[in-house]
Parts: structure tokens; sequence; C-alpha cells
């Protein structure tokens, strides 16, 4: 048994409503945005990580304001921004102002800069896509680039690599997704970024000493009243018998200690093996009708204890015999991390070791340790009974001794001495196994802790090396090349087939894990992936459900229809937030993807700014281009790509007026 982390597994129908397992937000993070006393270079590369992160219009925003408002000129800046400008859109979606800008950004960086060729590379793709004839210039200016260079290029101006001459290209894009697919130990390290920074460790405080002002001075007067009234029976029996009241006097007082000491750890060991008892063997493990935080713990503890059963266990038999210990755990965790900003995931790495533990003791035999190590022996029980009838039997010859003596005081006197000595004898037994209770519950406090605190430390550092949300980017980003790859592969296309394709990204259902850094998109621990393929003879659809952290596509359906197929596409809103994809065909039922999930509950998630999330997620999902390329085929049918192009002629031409005049 370990802390390794595992999520439950979740059976549903295609029809069951969705639902988000965990999530978590990653913060503060800051790659996404800049503080108001910023420096340029600090709003371009903030510009550069939303551009890498796949959140275009953000990047576009801040590298705006960095090369065009700041003047923050020079090759690298300008590249990105023209990747920013062109990335995920065709000529035709870019307003006359970008336009614009693209032609001044080209203007301000030389021939010899490092970067010059980078730039030219994009002119040339921008300018030479009605050519197929220069695709042995387009692969020699490629070369020059670095790596970076090319990445960055490759993912951003994909829209732009739809002719024969970009199949090099293309292969190379392809052949790059699979090396850095599985880079940087993605296997081994994406799970980790839908963990939540987990809360630390906790434990329940010793319940204080139980001992009020009350119960002092009673054993105060008790105690006084008794060394009184038995000074003076002993004073009457050492004027009869020196000698022998000495002994008595002595016999009584060690038969009292011992008594009363022995009595201590005996009532001590039962009280609390009774009370143990009762928190672990007595307890119903029914699952509680409390608020959603509990209902989210006692699944937790519920899944780990299915997990964590003994491989020589019945499952039955051991969900049964720790029952009580499962709730009792429950409700500590409950009660200790029962805030209204809590995510339940945060804590759970403490039901993980907890149940572990649990696991752990039960095959060694140690779950009921405690009730062998409570248990009361019987020469502890026989200390304490005769060392009782000791001092009773001192106690009553001391009486019998002074009565001699002065037989109407001693004898009343000895009666106030007998119930004084009881009742002080019971008060300080009580009060001494309280004292004994709080500190044995504050040494048990403290080596629960002292494990809590080693298992929280080992998933901290276990969570160490979480990748960043530029990594998952990256990685996805190869995911839909590996896509694209197969689909071209699956319908024998080449490149020169494809006049035009988009993609949609959404969570795939039932269930899914989900994470974000602050300012950043949802990414999803299972996507649900649709490809578009554009091609003469029609529309070809892919989708693939895409497991994220295991870097597979488990499942695939393949769909084809014509162009004139097409009724509608939309993306609605529904009435709780979220945002539903919606493509009708005259052929069939509506085509409906869930895009992104309704905000979410502030206290819950710590969510500063859940619309916004929403809205950066739509766009890192590939919807707008992809609303782009089929609500144009859905209004103007297989001709909307002849069209596109005749519109794309204007802008194409200024760009290409520009690139004449500064490349001449």
């Amino acid at each position: 048994m370990n802390d390794s982390s595992s999520g439950p597994t979740n059976v549903a129908q295609d029809s069951a409503n969705v639902a988000v397992q965990a999530e978590a937000i990653h913060g503060p993070v800051n790659i996404y945005q800049v503080a108001a006393t910023r420096s340029v270079e600090e709003i371009f590369q903030a510009g550069l990580n939303c551009l890498r992160a796949g959140m275009a219009p953000e990047a576009r925003e801040h590298l705006r304001e960095a090369v065009v408002v700041r003047n923050f000129v020079n090759g690298r800046s300008c590249f990105y921004l023209l990747l920013a400008l062109l990335s995920g859109r065709t000529l035709q979606q870019l307003s006359p102002n970008e336009i614009d800008m693209l032609r001044c950004v080209r203007g301000a960086v030389k021939d010899d800069d490092a970067w010059a060729d980078a730039i030219k590379l994009v002119d040339h793709l921008l300018t030479s896509r009605p050519q197929e004839s220069r695709a042995a210039g387009v692969e020699q200016e490629f070369q020059k680039l670095t790596d970076e260079q090319r990445n960055d290029l490759l993912q951003h101006m994909e829209m732009f690599l739809d002719s024969s001459a970009e199949d090099a290209l293309w292969a190379r894009a392809f052949e790059a997704a699979k090396d850095d697919r599985y880079a940087l130990n993605r296997l081994g390290r994406a799970w980790k970024f839908f963990q939540p920074e987990p809360i630390g460790a906790r434990v329940r405080p010793a319940d204080p000493v139980l001992v009020g002002p009350g119960a002092w001075t009673a054993v105060t007067a008790t105690t006084a009243l008794a060394l009184v009234t038995v000074g003076f029976v002993g004073a009457a029996a050492w004027q009869h018998n020196e000698t022998v009241a000495l002994s008595a006097l002595l016999t009584l007082a060690a038969g009292c200690y011992v008594s009363v000491r022995s009595g201590v750890e005996w009532r001590w060991k039962k009280g609390r093996r009774q009370a143990k008892d009762r928190e672990y063997l007595h307890r119903p493990a029914i699952t509680t009708r409390g608020d959603g935080f509990a209902r989210k713990i006692d699944r937790q503890f519920s899944h780990y204890f299915a997990l964590y059963t003994p491989p020589d266990a019945d499952r039955t038999g051991w969900l049964s015999e720790t029952a009580g210990v499962r709730r009792a755990l429950r409700d500590e965790v409950v009660t200790l991390y029962r805030e209204s900003t809590v995510n339940a995931k945060r804590v759970a790495w403490l039901t993980r070791y907890l149940v572990a533990d649990v696991a752990r003791r039960w095959q060694a035999g140690k779950l009921w340790d405690y009730r062998k190590e409570l248990r009361v022996r019987l020469l502890l029980k026989a200390m304490c009974v005769l060392a009782a009838m000791a001092a009773a039997g001192a106690g009553a010859f001391l009486i019998w001794s002074g009565a001699h003596v002065r037989p109407f005081v001693v004898l009343p006197t000895a009666l106030v001495a007998v119930a004084s000595v009881w009742f002080a004898a019971r008060l300080w037994l009580g009060i001494a196994a309280e004292y004994k209770r709080h500190f044995a519950d504050k040494a048990e406090r403290k080596g629960m802790l002292a494990g809590r605190q080693a298992a929280f430390d080992r998933w901290k550092r276990k969570l160490a090396d979480r990748p960043d949300d530029l990594e998952m980017a990256r990685w996805l980003e190869c995911d839909r090349k590996a896509l694209m790859e197969q689909a071209m592969t699956l319908y024998r296309l080449k490149r020169e087939d494809v006049l035009a394709h988009a993609f949609i990204e959404a969570p795939a259902t039932p269930f899914y894990d989900r994470a974000r850094v602050e300012n950043g998109p949802w990414r999803y621990s299972k996507y649900k992936i649709l490809l578009f393929l554009l091609t003469k003879d029609g529309v070809r659809q892919l989708t693939m459900r895409l497991d994220f952290q295991k870097a597979t596509f488990p499942i695939r359906a393949r769909t084809n229809y014509r162009y004139d197929a097409f009724t509608s596409v939309q993306v609605a809103e529904t009435d709780t937030g979220e945002n539903v994809f919606e493509l009708t065909l005259t052929n069939g039922d509506p085509i409906k993807v869930k895009v992104t999930d309704p905000p979410t509950d502030v206290t819950e998630t710590e969510d500063k700014d859940p619309q916004g999330a929403s809205q950066v997620t739509l766009g890192t999902a590939g919807i707008w281009n992809a609303l782009h390329v089929l609500e144009g085929v859905a209004a103007e049918g297989k001709q909307w790509i002849a069209f596109e192009r005749q519109r794309e002629k204007v802008p194409l031409a200024e760009v290409s007026k520009a690139v004449n005049a500064i490349f001449a």
C-alpha cells in the first residue's frame, strides 16, 4: 500500500449526465497575465505564453501592446506577433487593421536579424498558397530555422499548410508530434496536473482536562476532612498502643496509595478501551445526507477501502469488519477540513494514507491491538483490591484501638473518616484518570500528526514535478497532429486532398478530471475531439476519445456527409452556463457536443473568474475556426471553399505587395 493517486472508477451510459470527478486551479502562477507595473519584456513573455497555450486572442492583445504600442521591436517579437495574428485563422478572418499590422511588422525587421528567415517563411506561406511549384523553396527555407522557430511555425501556421507545396512541412509536423507526444515523461507526469494543491496535515486536538473548580474544591475539602479525622483516630490509637498504631497508620497510607494508583490505571484503561470500542466497533457505516463536502469524503473512503482491500481478504468481510473504523476516520476528516473553500480532493492524500494504514495494520493483525494494550491485567486488579483490603483492615484496627481510649468520640469521628476517605479516593481517582487520559491523547495525537505530516510531505514531493500549462498545451497540440495523421491515413488522403479542416475539443463524458492555472483554459483528463476534413467529395468527420494522461485514442467513430447535408451550425449557451456546439444535418439527428462546463461554484473551487475561464477554454477548443468553416459550408455549400479563396485575394494581394517591397 502507498499514497499513490488513484481516481474513482465510474461507469455510466452515454445518456448519463456529465460529471466532473475532480478539479483543480493552480495559482498564483501568472504566466498569462502581468502586473500593473509591468515591463515590456513581461508583456511580451505573457503574450508568448498565451500563444503557446493556444490562447491566440489573449496573445494578440499582449503582443500588440508590446510591439506596436510600446515599441518592443526585434525579430523575435515581430515573428510571434505575426503568428498570433494568423494562429487558427485565415486571411479572410483578419480585420483591415490587422492586415495593416502584418505589413508594418515586416518592415521593422532587417535582413541580418536572426529571425528574418522565420519571418520570410511566414510570408512565403501566405503568398505562395496557390503555387505548387515552390515546394523546394519552402523546404529549403524551413531547414534554415531553429527547432523553436519550426515548432511554433508548424503549430500556428497550420491553416496555411493546405497545398501540395507544403506536404513536406506536414510530414515534418507529424514526425515532430510523434517525438514530442511522450516527451518530458508525459505518462509519468500528466496526471499530476489534475491534482489540486494538497492541504496540510491536521489532527483533532486532545480534549482538554475536564476537571472544573467544583471538583477541585470537593477533593480539597474531602481530603482535608479525611486527614483531620484519620489523624484524630490515629492519635487515639497511639495512646492505646504506639507501636501497633504506627504500623496500622503506615499500612493504611501505603494501601490507599497503591489502591488509588492501580485504580487509576484500571479506570483509565477500561474507559479508554470502551471509548475506542464505541468509536470503532459500534458505528453504523452509512452515508449521511450531509453537505457536498461530506458526501465527497464519503465517496473517497468508500472507494479507497474497496481499492485497498488486502489481497488475502474477502472484500465483503473486510468492508464489514472495518465499517466502524471507516466511519470514524470519515467523521474525523469531515470535522477537520469542513470549510467552505476546501476542495474535497485536496484531502484525498490523507484519505489514501488513512485507508492504507488501516489495511497495513489489518494485514499484520494489529488493527485491534488497542484492545490488547488496554486490557486490564488480573495482577493489576488483584493489587488494587488487596491494597484496598489492607487499607480497610488497618483502618478498622485503628478504630478498634482508638475506641479503647475515647469510645464516644472516636466512633462518630471514625464514621466521618471512612466517608471522607471514600469520597476523597473516588475524586482523586477520577481526577488522576482524566489527566492520564489527556496526556495519552496528546501523545497519540503527536504520533498521528507525525505520520500524517510524513505522508503529506511524500505527496508534495511526488507532485513537485507537476507539468506546467505550456507543457500540457504542447502535448495536446501533438495529440491533434497525431489525430490528423491518423485521419488522413484512415481516409487515404494526401494533404493536397484536404481543402480545409477544423478541430473541436470538448471534455469527454461521462466522467473526467479538469484543472487549469489562473487566467488559463481548462485542461481535461479525457477529451472528445472532433476533426472535420473538407475534401472535394464531401466532409469527413472523425470523432476520437483522447485519454490525455495515457496519450491514447481508445474510441473512434467515423461519419461522412455531403456538403448539401449541412443545415445549420451554432454554439449555444444553456441555462446552466454550458456552451454546446450543435451541427444540424438534413438526414439525421443533430450532432451536439458540450464544449465547456457551467461556471464553477466559487466557494468550492476558489475560482476567481469562472466565466472568463469558460471563454478562454472556448478559444483554445478550436470552436471559432470550426464555426468559421462549418458556417460557411452550411451557408454556401461546397462553393464556400472557392468563394473563400476569392474573398482572400484582396488581403492576399495587400500582403504580397508588402512582401515584395520589403524582401525584393
